[in-house]
């Protein structure tokens, strides 16, 4: 065998073990019950609303400094929009 040949029957032994531990794993795969897809939807829900605290926080204390940077006051405030 040349190089070329080793190099891809390697490839398709990879290939081929890869294509049977999917094969494993979808058939020990099984659909959640209605206290696992609750309590899923309740952790995804929480990131949510924790992530999207998180950015309205960031976004308002970054309010004030975008002002201060910028020189916008309220006096002045018109003439930059």
């Amino acid at each position: 065998m040349s190089g070329t040949e080793t190099a891809i029957a390697e490839l398709e032994g990879r290939f081929r073990k890869s294509v049977k531990e999917a094969a494993a794993l979808a058939k020990s795969c099984t659909k959640p019950n209605s206290k696992e897809y609750a309590r899923m939807l309740r952790a995804i829900s929480w990131g949510c609303f924790l992530l999207g605290a998180f950015g309205a926080i960031v976004e308002l204390a970054f309010i004030p400094i975008v002002r201060v940077i910028t020189g916008v006051t309220v006096e002045n405030r018109a003439l930059h929009r």
